[in-house]
Formats: structure tokens, C-alpha cells, sequence
């Protein structure tokens, strides 16, 4: 475009250098030396001219001849013409700036053409001077069309869910998969399809089976691999299930409520039992965790009273709120070795607890954690830990001894109140706070701490004095 709009303006230029010349010299304005040159280059043009023309038009005094104005009219409007199509696209350009504010120009592929309907008539005749500086004006970019086809193309494939219903099921069909919505029909023992119309089970769905009032027994296929939050919530008579090998995925409160269910057997490649999972389960006897579980969230297995866990995933890393608050026959055996966090009153009321071994992994011990974990009478916590929280072991009247790790900066209010059989304690001279009634009701009688260490009159259960400080 750029090469067309000098080529135009240069050709007019010499076209009308060449007839101004002729004009010049028929009314005298040359001198006589400059005219014999002037006069023999302009006998050669005129010799072409007169073979295709017999006569001249004769003009009055001062006024161009009709050829010369033509073809200086004719370039005028050539050269109006490129300058609308150079400030037409400067327009575009602006406009496209304007809705693409991130920088990126537009520039639609059919606005190189030279627009119609104007008879070649610029609207002032100027030109953007900057335009030449800008070499990305002169590119051809992507047209919005084409994006916009090709969004719609793409979305025009994606695999849409159609929903369907038969005698005991709504659910939605996909290409290559199906989703349970809901459990319509009313058995009391149920084997759950692993196909609807050809393609297989691989969800429950949130909520599907939740307040059922007939299901006692359940079978899922080996197809399902995710099962929703809520699936089963507030199946009251639910006793019995069995759950897919091939299960990765439950959402949170999948058994809530679930009163009479007696015992479950969680696959492996299941790596989270979410929040409320097991809440109020409280004839669940039997659970197997298996390995694979890292995280086990707030409320889990919250008031499980008959539940019997002896063994905790050996990948778990965190334990949540109230996880297992109330659940009084619970021992684990080995606590894992890469736990990090125990949260707030995790283990509250768990009496059957006698062995408490704290990793170095750990770096969050919450408050009430254990507390009255009457039956702990073993104690270790591994350097890595730094606080104590409020709280932590307080009622534990099982722990007859403790020593602190050095990791230990602080020990939170109350952390070991009422712990009446702790005769012996071991406090490091890095723990440089102790908060109020931390030991009161304990029977030590000896303690060493750092003399720079910050304490409450009521940390100890008696006053300290020279001979208890480093």
C-alpha cells in the first residue's frame, strides 16, 4: 500500500512538471536561451502528441488548456482517494485500540480494499503523519470473525450432559460416561448399575442417595471413581456398604448422619475423608483407612462412640478440627511419621488413647488436642515442635512424666493443668514463655527454666524461686 501511494504521487508529479513546461513556454515566460532547450525537448513530446491529435484547443490569456486541467483534476483525485484509504485505516485502527485496551490492534482483512460509495473524495485530505512510524499499521492482522467462528466452533464440541430418568435413577448421560443425580426408587438392598444405556457408572452425584428411608445395604460397581458430597447424608437405616475399588474421590459429609452404618473399608487411592464424612456415625464399629489418606478434615468421625481404630494412614500429614472429638475407643498404635498438624480438640475425650509419640514433622499442635486423654501414660514429643498450645494435654491424668524438646519456644495457658500424676518435668532453656496455670494441679515438685523465661505466678504448682532458674 505504501509502494502504491508514492508510485501515484510521483507519476502525477512528472505529468504535471511536463504540461506545466509546455504552458510556460507558449506564453513567453522563458528567456531565449532557456527556450531553444526548453523548445526542443518539448518538439519531441509534441511530435508523439500531434500524431494521435490534429489541433489544440485554444484558451484565453492566463487560463491552463482543458488537457492540463484535466489531468490536474484527475490527480487531484487520485491522490485524494489514497489519502482517504490511508485515514480510513488510521480510523479503524484507532477504534479497534479503543476496544482492545490491552495494546493489541485488529485490523480487519477486508479494510485493505479502497471503500465505495465516495466517488474518491477524501473527507478533508489529511493524513495521519505518525502512521509511517507505526509498521504494524500495515500488517494484516486476525479478523474478530475468525476468533469468534473459532470460539464457536470449539465450544460446539464440548461434551454436553443430557439428563434422563428411568424407574429408580435420574441421571446424566455424557459420551463416554454416566452421572447418578438421584435415587428415585425404594429397595431396601441395592446394587448400584455399573451401566445406564450402555455407558458406565463413574459418579454419584452430590446428595443422590441422601435421606433415604428404605436402604440398608448398598453395592457400588468398580466403575465409580468419585462419589459426591452429601451422597448418603441422613440415611437412617443405612447399615451396610460396599464402596468402589476404584474410588479416588468423597466429597465432604458422604455419611453424614448416617446413625446405624456399622462398618466401612475405605479403598486405596482415596487421599482426603473431607469434613463431616463420618459426623454422628454413631454405630460405626469398623473403619479401614487405608495408606493413602493424607488429610483427614474437621468433624470426620465426630462422636463415634463404638468406633474401633487401631491404626492411623501411615501418609497422613493432617488431622482437623474435632476430627475424632469424642470418639472413645479409638488407640492408634503408630502415629505416623510425617504428621504436621493436629487441630483444635482433635482427639478431645479419646479415653482409649495410652501412646502419644509426636513426630519432628510436627509443626502445629492446636489447643485441647488431646485433652482428657485420661488413658495416655506415655508421652513424646520429638524436637521440631515450637509451641504448646492452651490447653494441649490438660486432664490428661495418665502422664506421669515429660521432657520438653528443645524446639520448644513457648507453653500455652493451662497446657498441662490437671495433669495430677506428672511428678517429673524437663523444661529447655530455649522455652522462654509459660502461660498462666500451665502446670497447676501437677505434682512435680522440682523444675528447671531459663531465668529469662516469662511466666505467671499460677504456671507452677508452687512459687519458684533462685534455685529453679538456669
Amino acid at each position: 500500500m505504501e509502494k502504491l501511494f508514492w508510485g501515484m504521487v510521483g507519476g502525477c508529479t512528472i505529468a504535471f512538471g511536463i504540461l506545466l513546461a509546455m504552458y510556460l513556454n507558449q506564453s513567453g515566460a522563458f528567456d531565449s536561451a532557456e527556450e531553444e532547450t526548453a523548445t526542443q525537448s518539448l518538439a519531441d513530446a509534441q511530435t508523439q502528441e500531434t500524431e494521435t491529435e490534429t489541433e489544440t484547443e485554444t484558451v484565453a490569456e492566463g487560463e491552463y488548456p482543458a488537457d492540463i486541467r484535466n489531468l490536474i483534476e484527475n490527480s487531484q483525485g487520485n491522490y485524494a482517494t489514497a489519502m482517504l484509504v490511508f485515514e480510513e485505516e488510521s480510523e479503524r485502527a484507532a477504534a479497534v485500540q479503543d476496544r482492545n485496551p490491552g495494546g493489541q490492534t485488529t485490523v480487519s482483512s477486508s479494510s485493505t480494499g479502497i471503500p465505495q460509495g465516495n466517488n474518491g473524495v477524501g473527507k478533508d485530505g489529511t493524513v495521519d503523519n505518525g502512521r509511517n512510524d507505526n509498521h504494524e499499521y500495515f500488517l494484516e492482522q486476525p479478523s474478530e470473525a475468525s476468533e469468534e467462528q473459532s470460539y464457536v466452533e470449539e465450544s460446539s464440541t464440548a461434551d454436553t450432559a443430557e439428563s434422563k430418568k428411568d424407574s429408580d435413577y435420574q441421571y446424566d448421560l455424557y459420551r463416554d460416561h454416566v452421572v447418578i443425580k438421584k435415587y428415585t426408587g425404594s429397595a431396601a438392598s441395592l446394587d448400584i448399575p455399573d451401566t445406564l444405556e450402555g455407558k458406565p457408572v463413574t459418579e454419584i452425584g452430590d446428595s443422590a442417595f441422601s435421606n433415604s428411608k428404605s436402604l440398608v445395604r448398598v453395592s457400588m460397581p468398580d466403575t465409580v471413581t468419585k462419589i459426591g458430597k452429601n451422597a448418603f447424608k441422613g440415611s437412617a437405616l443405612l447399615v451396610d456398604i460396599y464402596l468402589s475399588e476404584q474410588l479416588t474421590g468423597m466429597g465432604e459429609g458422604v455419611f453424614d448422619g448416617c446413625e446405624k452404618l456399622a462398618r466401612i473399608s475405605i479403598p486405596d487411592g482415596v487421599t482426603v475423608i473431607g469434613k463431616k464424612a463420618f459426623n454422628e456415625c454413631g454405630d460405626l464399629i469398623k473403619v479401614t483407612l487405608p495408606s493413602s489418606i493424607e488429610s483427614i478434615g474437621e468433624q470426620a468421625f465426630y462422636n463415634c462412640k463404638k468406633m474401633e481404630l487401631t491404626k492411623l494412614p501411615s501418609d497422613l500429614k493432617s488431622i482437623d478440627k474435632e476430627a475424632f472429638f469424642d470418639c472413645y475407643k479409638i488407640a492408634p498404635g503408630k502415629w505416623p511419621s510425617d504428621l504436621e498438624r493436629i487441630g483444635e480438640s482433635a482427639f478431645e475425650d479419646c479415653f482409649a488413647i495410652t501412646s502419644v509419640k509426636l513426630p519432628s514433622s510436627m509443626t502445629k499442635l492446636d489447643k485441647r488436642a488431646f485433652y482428657s486423654c485420661t488413658g495416655i501414660t506415655e508421652l513424646s514429643i520429638r524436637s521440631g515442635l515450637e509451641a504448646i498450645s492452651e490447653e494441649a494435654f490438660a486432664a490428661c491424668t495418665g502422664i506421669t512424666e515429660l521432657t520438653v524438646p528443645k524446639s520448644v519456644i513457648s507453653i500455652g495457658d493451662m497446657a498441662f493443668s490437671g495433669c495430677e500424676a506428672l511428678a517429673s518435668i524437663e523444661i529447655p532453656k530455649n522455652t522462654i514463655s509459660i502461660g498462666a496455670s500451665a502446670f497447676v494441679g501437677c505434682i512435680f515438685t522440682e523444675v528447671k527454666i531459663n531465668k529469662r523465661c516469662s511466666f505467671d505466678v499460677t504456671s507452677f504448682p508452687f512459687e519458684l524461686t533462685e534455685e529453679n532458674y538456669y
